[in-house]
């Protein structure tokens, strides 16, 4: 009877254990890293990719359609027509692939945070501001709750929420910086344009006094 116990046991896949220790810039313990892994696998699978991503797209244009005209080729079409649209699809897997290597990094604070500096400078350039990524991330989960059903559970909801919001905290932090620097500029440029109006004005008056002398 041991035999057969000790026989049966060693087809028992053990759990695996992780650290549940939160990382101290992301927040995100090994479980939670391990959640969004295991989850992201799910929706993000080869095959069906590109599928996911536009079918985001299309909960995402639902839920906020003036979103839809940040993509100057999609602007103004319908959603039905969007589903097998070459540009959508191309567009959606992109974002799919940005997705996938902010998985790949979910553990490396470096490389997670180099890879949204990148994102929101580019987005930020199109105008996409923080307020619209909090939209966005709020699509986002309930789409990953529908597409994954019982899979969705607390934990996975945690973790996934968690990497969400320190990427729009970091978006945030970036957005102020852009907007800082563009004032600086701002007010640099204006003044050195009321210098130069001082100069000019301090120089037509010094030729009108040199002609007062001259007369």
């Amino acid at each position: 009877m041991g035999s057969l116990m000790s026989y049966l046991l060693g087809w028992v896949k053990p759990q695996p254990t992780f650290d549940l220790t939160p990382d101290p810039v992301t927040g995100l313990s090994e479980k939670d890293c391990h959640s969004i892994m295991e989850s992201w696998a799910l929706v993000a699978d080869r095959k069906i990719i590109k599928q996911t991503g536009v079918a985001f797209f299309i909960a995402l244009f639902e839920a906020y359609p003036y979103m839809q005209d940040f993509f100057p080729k999609l602007k103004g079409r319908p959603l039905e027509k969007l589903k097998q649209c070459p540009v959508m699809m191309s567009h959606a897997t992109t974002v799919m692939y940005a997705l996938k290597a902010y998985v790949e990094h979910v553990d490396d604070t470096q490389a997670l945070a180099a890879l949204v500096t990148r994102v929101a400078k580019s987005h930020l350039d199109r105008n996409i501001f923080t307020q619209d990524m909090d939209r966005l991330a709020e699509v986002f989960l309930a789409f990953m709750k529908s597409s994954l059903g019982d899979k969705w559970t607390t934990d996975v909801q945690s973790a996934w929420t968690q990497l969400l919001q320190v990427h729009n905290v970091l978006y945030k932090q970036i957005e102020d910086q852009t907007r800082q620097c563009s004032k600086q500029s701002t007010d640099s440029t204006s003044s050195d344009d009321h210098v130069s109006k001082s100069l000019k004005v301090a120089e037509v008056n010094h030729q009108a006094n040199e002609r007062d002398k001259q007369s």
